[in-house]
C-alpha cells in the first residue's frame, strides 16, 4: 500500500467540549507512525475543521412566545437553511445575543412552522424582542451548501467580509 486516506471527521471547535485539534493530531500521528511505516503517503480530508470558523450566522427574531412555561424564539433562519447541520450532522450551534441581560433557558425555532425546524430546545439567552438579533459562530461548514427554499423561505444572504 502506497496511499492511505484517513478521511474526514476532524472536529471544529464548536465549544469547549470539543477536544483541541493539537491533541487529536498527536494521537493520529502516533498511530499512523506505528501502523503505517514510511513511505506510506497519508491523505486527510479536514473540510469541516478548516471552514467551520469561516462563517458566523446572524438571524433576526421574528416571533416570541411562552409555551409550557418556556420562552420560545422564532428566527428568520432555521434548519432548512443555515442551521441545516442540526439535521444532517447533529451539530449543536450555540446562539448568542447582541443584547445583554439575565439569561434563561429558551427554545429556538426556524420560520417554517414545521416541527422539525427546531434549532435548540435548551439555549441560554436573555429576554429579547422581535427585531432583535442573535448570532452563531463557527457555522461555515456545509451550512450554505445544504440550504433550501422549504415552505417558500429563501436561504440566508451570504455577506463576505474581508479583514
Amino acid at each position: 500500500m502506497k496511499l492511505l486516506d484517513i478521511g474526514g471527521g476532524f472536529p471544529a471547535h464548536y465549544d469547549d467540549t470539543v477536544p483541541a485539534f493539537k491533541s487529536l493530531a498527536r494521537t493520529i500521528n502516533s498511530e499512523l507512525d506505528r501502523l503505517f511505516p514510511a513511505p506510506t503517503e497519508i491523505l486527510a480530508e479536514p473540510g469541516r475543521f478548516l471552514v467551520a470558523s469561516a462563517a458566523t450566522a446572524v438571524a433576526k427574531i421574528i416571533g416570541k412566545a411562552v409555551r409550557g412555561g418556556k420562552l420560545c424564539y422564532y428566527l428568520d433562519d432555521g434548519v432548512y437553511h443555515t442551521f441545516s447541520g442540526v439535521i444532517f450532522d447533529h451539530c449543536q450551534y450555540h446562539l448568542k445575543s447582541f443584547k445583554k441581560g439575565p439569561q434563561q433557558l429558551c427554545a429556538v425555532f426556524g420560520p417554517t412552522c414545521d416541527a422539525l425546524d427546531t434549532i435548540s430546545l435548551a439555549e441560554r439567552l436573555p429576554d429579547m424582542d422581535p427585531g432583535d438579533y442573535v448570532y452563531s459562530e463557527n457555522i461555515g461548514a456545509y451550512s450554505a451548501a445544504s440550504s433550501t427554499y422549504f415552505n417558500g423561505f429563501p436561504p440566508a444572504t451570504v455577506v463576505h467580509v474581508n479583514q
